[in-house]
């Protein structure tokens, strides 16, 4: 099949340049703030990832994909009900788009065995597959009115812009042979351009190219982009919308840009991440905007609400943890912005008093390159484990407290392992965490222990994965028990993704499954009470806020410990077995249609 081709595409975009979106915006006039209408608002339940919801063309559902079970789940809002349906299927969902009449929703699920389009028919709640690439991968998926399926295959080292034609079978046809580094490519309305984004050394550019001449022209450089990459046209195809960043920002903003060669022009200007841009068919532009805050907070360890004690308006702090003498509390500290995000993590300490106030302002604990994680007090207080990154690695070190001296590197499994926090045995011997890594050993997740000498804080020995016998899945984080025979950890089923806690002896064996649930936050692991006889550990079953929950050990009987709107994940039990310490979460997408007409040029993107 080929697209219809009519008249001279490049007719509007003679004189067009290729500059940093950001000096293009600083030509345009300065557009005061439009006025909006919030059409969904959605809580999302993982503590990194807020993709942004996406809504229909008439703007009267938005779609969100959520992190549920190690997968993503769909749910989509009625903009005017407040209804909404929730997938409940295992799947990888991711690419979020819809059908042109608004009826369906056209995504791809990344598990293994399902990797294929398919769509969610909201009528029927039936997903079903559409395109099946046989051996090759695709991305960026979209349904065209006739039925044609549009999206970039990936062919060994070919990739191309392919067509997949409607009915039995949809025999492919190749649109584009040469789109390597292609991004995100989406087709004009009138069928004769592409327009993509080209992506290298970290940045990228936003491009169209003719379809029958193959003829590109770069309408903006020096981008970065958010993890969910999309470029939208508007109605009449005059015009490009999308997210993104000049270089030296930390902001994702939203772009409307011209195919005339006229200024970009800036949709918002409240300090606020736009993840998407997505024009409406009344000429409407919707935003995707981030909300987040995360602090730390405590509870009794008999329920209740946490309480901040991270003053408002401070870093974004989480992941807690207790100084052994209980008058501390370590936690990580970042900006959740969604540009570089994961780079400038670093470890903070607050001072506690005997009654549990802060006695004093957040300071900083360790500051070394890269990524600081999980600040872990040996039971001396003497040595300060964490994961870093120093010397491009992804390992386990160890600095003594308020020393000067460089950190000590425990582990080498080095870039490419994805290791979690510390946590010290009761002695100050060894340290126990999860890694997946080394990554040449088909590791989907283990856990590890390395000994360690505590006078000088050298490792005795190389670490040692433990024996899980029978263990089938990921294992993530692992916590001593508090005399030191057992470990803690969660595990996460490879099959359906679901959550276990299990216990095992320190030394390894065949683990003990405690209580398992649909959906578990990850990037922690459970924590034990005092007495040894419990655990804490967090989970949403799918959707909503994740909750501290604790579970009996010996009868499995499990009870909800934390409330509130604010998702409560990570727990940390203070030294005297009284106090929890939670990381607290607010998380929401909220979209937001711009009132048509309400910026400098009218709503179909004309001068």
């Amino acid at each position: 099949m080929s697209f219809t081709l009519s008249g001279p595409l490049w007719a509007v975009c003679r004189g067009l340049v290729a500059v940093p979106l950001l000096t293009a915006a600083a030509c345009g006039s300065n557009v005061e703030e439009a006025s909006e209408v919030v059409l969904a608002r959605h809580v999302h339940t993982d503590i990194y990832d807020a993709y942004p919801g996406i809504p229909s063309p008439a703007g009267d559902r938005v779609a969100f994909a959520d992190f549920a079970a190690d997968g993503r789940s769909l749910t989509v809002y009625d903009v005017a009900t407040g209804d909404r349906v929730v997938t409940r299927t295992h799947g990888g969902r991711s690419r979020v788009t819809w059908s042109p009449d608004g009826s369906r929703i056209v995504y791809i699920d990344r598990q293994s065995d399902r990797h294929r389009v398919w769509t969610l028919d909201l009528t029927t709640g039936r997903e079903s597959r559409i395109v099946d690439p046989g051996d090759a991968r695709i991305d960026y998926p979209r349904l065209l009115p006739d039925g044609t399926v549009t999206a970039l295959r990936y062919a060994g080292a070919d990739t191309a812009w392919v067509a997949y034609a409607p009915g039995p079978g949809r025999s492919t046809s190749v649109v584009v042979d040469r789109a390597g580094g292609w991004v995100a490519p989406v087709r004009s309305p009138d069928g004769r351009a592409v327009a993509h984004l080209r992506v290298a050394d970290g940045r990228a550019a936003l491009a169209v190219t003719e379809i029958a001449t193959g003829k590109t022209r770069t309408l903006a450089a020096d981008l970065q982009l958010g993890w969910d990459r999309r470029v939208d046209w508007s109605p009449t195809g005059r015009a490009l919308h999308l997210a993104a960043a000049g270089i030296q920002d930390s902001l994702m903003v939203g772009w409307r840009v011209p195919l005339d060669g006229g200024p970009a022009e800036r949709l918002e200007r409240a300090g606020r991440d736009v993840l998407a841009v997505t024009p409406l068919a009344d000429g409407r532009v919707a935003l995707s905007v981030y909300h987040t805050r995360t602090t730390v907070g405590l509870v009794p360890v008999t329920g209740g609400e946490p309480a901040d004690v991270i003053p408002a308006g401070s870093t974004s702090a989480f992941l807690p943890s207790w100084h052994p003498g209980g008058g501390a509390l370590g936690f990580i500290t970042t900006s959740w912005r969604r540009v570089r995000m994961a780079v400038d993590f670093d470890l903070g300490v607050l001072d506690l008093d005997a009654e549990g106030r802060p006695t004093g302002a957040a300071r900083a604990l360790l500051s070394e390159a890269d990524e600081d994680y999980g600040a872990a007090w040996s039971p001396d207080g003497r040595w300060l484990a964490f994961h870093g990154h120093l010397e491009q690695s992804d390992d386990i070190w160890l600095v003594p407290v308020g020393g000067s001296e460089r950190p000590t590197r425990l582990t080498r499994f080095g870039p490419g392992a994805d290791t979690g926090e510390p946590d010290w045995s009761p002695d100050g011997r060894a340290l126990a965490f999860s890694s997946y890594g080394p990554p040449l050993e088909e590791n989907p997740g283990s856990v590890y222990s390395v000994a360690v000498d505590p006078a000088t804080g050298l490792p005795v020995a190389d670490p040692v994965r433990v024996p899980l016998d029978g263990f089938q899945g990921s294992a993530m984080g692992a916590r001593f028990s508090p005399d030191g025979e057992r470990m803690a950890f969660y595990g996460r089923s490879l099959e359906d993704g679901r959550v276990t806690v299990y216990t095992v002896a320190a030394a390894g064996g065949t683990p003990t499954a405690v209580v398992s649930f649909a959906n578990g936050e990850p990037y922690s692991a459970p924590e034990w009470s005092a007495d040894g006889a419990s655990l804490f550990y967090s989970r949403n079953d799918g959707f909503g806020p994740f909750q501290v929950w604790r579970v009996d050990i010996a009868t499995g009987a499990t009870e909800q410990v934390t409330t509130g709107v604010r998702g409560t994940l990570q727990p940390s039990v203070s030294p005297d077995g009284r106090t929890l310490a939670v990381t607290m979460r607010e998380a929401a997408i909220e979209v937001v249609a711009l009132a048509a007409g309400s910026t400098d040029t009218n709503s179909d993107g004309g001068p």
